[in-house]
């Protein structure tokens, strides 16, 4: 499963499209000469327009003799009838009136149509009425309403703050459908009919989830889902929820891209740089993508201490190759010179951004004084209980140089883990939190103070419903870190012996696993429980199958509800590279990419 190669197999379908007309008499299919030269226009909605970027460059665009891209929402568009117009866009209300109007009074020769999802039957009748000149000569539906980050992990990109009803844990309803219509599209991109669905069974937005898209694949089993289905090694779908691990997301990342995401911002593999100070004009806005940038791809999940010798290495290598030009003295110096210097352009490009980028994350980690910040939430997410750690958070909460909202940051992650230790016996934890609000009073705004009660309220009530189930999975935790999972994690052992010294340590800044490496063990390993996950759907012929029956799992998708951390998602390619392509292979999605402040602001 390469969610990449999907991409470029839909992008293709789209621009390598042929009317039926184009076919020799001889039936042979090939295109005249005619068609290859015809100049093509490209139309797209709001919501597709992130969609094709995000999998094609305005060169593979071109080499496709696609020389217009626009909108179907512009009306003002002139009138070309040479020209054959390609249109990509989602069935909704909105692009379906859009295109109506259009094949109402054509501008172009003839349309294909293609839809990032299910077109309904109504939706189709309107279009075929609009038609009245027959310019549509194609309608396909091409599955990708989602957005692709890299080879195993994807983004519904549904805003945080919006997806649950306010004030509750369940499903804001319009939501609820956009999120099972999603997922339905990449269930049908992979290829995939899932023949177990689990779901995180204290969270019942996972489950609402779950029924939803179950619903949603009986409906259309027969005409859409009739792939071929093996019952011994079953495609599965697991649903979480972000709220069963709101550490992971609360922690400062220090991997390449994750940063990136964390400091500056990544938007559909856009950079904004236009703020950072001194920056060059041509790199004010930077795209940062691992199907295209190689050495993006190499160093995405680096820390930032591997990054900096990784840099180095790659500006003496453009410094090696640039040297052809010192040396012009003959013609077959000109000829190498000329051969060479579109890749040289190209590097001195990509050297030039990513040492801005790397520029602007040294610079914002010492303004920000994040290099203290970050190992003290460390050691809060893996000691058990320390007098030392607490001290060491009382000292940056009183530093009136650290950024206010790293201080209700700061005291969340205390709160989250520190209630959990202390649950049965928690007045100790209640005075030590109770003069942590005290300091931040002198700090915070009263919004901020009453957010930081709400927050403690809201997870104090989902440790003691999981209390009881939990109790029974954590006793011997760190057991359960089997050796396929130590060599996709070489930190694990720092995990393991939380007692350790830290000062010194390589790992001093990522000694934090999150859950979803206990699941993937769990999963390698055909043992992921089912009083913590339960299915939904088995095997055909399994309703009456114990857990330990399930047959193994090849082809899993997770999906979390509430947004997936890039740091996550470098534990799954660390993963699928331990597990190899014969054995297992796991995609990772969520409704959206967070940040630290997503997330708390999620929760406001």
């Amino acid at each position: 499963m390469d969610l990449f190669k999907v991409g470029d197999y839909y992008v293709n379908r789209i621009v390598n499209s042929q009317s039926k007309t184009t076919l020799n008499k001889d039936g042979t299919g090939n295109l005249s000469l005619n068609e290859q030269d015809r100049i093509k226009v490209l139309l797209l909605d709001k919501n597709t327009t992130s969609t094709i970027s995000m999998c094609a460059t305005q060169s593979d665009l071109l080499e496709h003799e696609i020389y217009l891209v626009d909108t179907i929402e512009n009306a003002d568009r002139d009138i070309m009838r040479h020209l054959k117009c390609l249109v990509y866009v989602k069935p909704t209300d909105e692009s379906i009136d859009c295109l109506v109007r259009e094949l109402s009074n054509p501008k172009y020769g003839e349309y294909h149509l293609f839809f990032n999802n299910k077109i309904s039957k109504d939706q189709l009748e309107r279009l075929a009425e609009a038609d009245d000149i027959e310019t549509v000569v194609k309608v396909e539906e091409i599955f990708q309403d989602y957005q692709i980050l890299n080879e195993h992990l994807f983004s519904l990109d549904l805003n945080p703050n919006r997806i649950l009803a306010e004030g509750s844990l369940i499903w804001d309803e319009f939501y609820l459908q956009e999120c099972t219509s999603n997922m339905i599209s990449v269930l049908l991109s992979l290829k995939i009919r899932p023949g177990v669905i689990r779901y995180d069974s204290a969270s019942k937005a996972s489950l609402s989830l779950a029924k939803s898209i179950e619903k949603e694949i009986k409906k259309d089993e027969k005409q859409l889902f009739d792939f071929a289905y093996d019952p011994s090694a079953p495609s599965t779908l697991i649903i979480l929820d972000r709220n069963d691990d709101p550490m992971t997301p609360l922690l400062q990342p220090w991997t390449y891209q994750s940063m990136i995401h964390e400091y500056i911002g990544i938007k559909r593999n856009m950079v904004d740089l236009s703020k950072v100070p001194n920056i060059d004009k041509d790199l004010e806005k930077v795209t940062l993508s691992s199907k295209q940038d190689t050495f993006f791809c190499d160093t995405m999940y680096l820390n930032f201490g591997e990054l900096g010798d990784k840099v180095k290495q790659y500006v003496s290598n453009y410094k090696d190759k640039s040297k052809v030009n010192s040396s012009i003295n003959s013609i077959d110096d000109i000829k190498e010179f000329i051969e060479k210097y579109p890749e040289i352009k190209k590097l001195s490009g990509n050297v030039s951004k990513h040492m801005a980028l790397v520029g602007e994350l040294d610079r914002q980690l010492k303004e920000r004084d994040i290099w203290e910040l970050s190992e003290v939430e460390q050691n809060l997410a893996v000691h058990k209980d320390s007098a030392e750690d607490y001290s060491s958070v009382l000292r940056l909460l009183q530093n009136p140089k650290l950024n206010p909202y790293y201080k209700l940051k700061l005291a969340c992650i205390y709160m989250l883990r520190y209630d959990e230790i202390h649950f049965d016996n928690n007045t100790k934890n209640v005075e030590k939190i109770s003069q942590m609000v005290e300091i931040l009073k002198n700090f915070l705004p009263i919004e901020d103070i009453n957010y930081l009660h709400k927050f403690r309220n809201f997870y104090l009530g989902k440790i003691k419903s999981n209390k009881n189930s939990e109790n029974v999975e954590t006793q011997g935790k760190d057991d359960l870190l089997t050796e396929l999972a130590k060599k996709f994690n070489t930190r694990m052992d720092l995990h393991r012996n939380k007692n350790q010294s830290h000062p010194g340590s390589d790992n001093v800044y990522m000694q934090h696993i999150p859950k979803l490496s206990l699941l993937l063990s769990d999963l390698s390993k055909n043992n992921l429980s089912e009083q913590k996950y339960k299915c939904l759907i088995r095997p055909s012929g399994g309703s009456n199958n114990t857990p330990n029956q399930l047959p193994p799992a090849q082809d899993v998708v997770i999906f979390i509800v509430g947004g997936v951390t890039l740091e996550e998602s470098r534990f799954i390619n660390q993963f699928n590279k331990a597990m190899g392509n014969n054995r297992m292979r796991v995609i990772l999605g969520g409704t959206s990419i967070l940040s630290t402040k997503d997330f708390l602001e999620s929760l406001r």
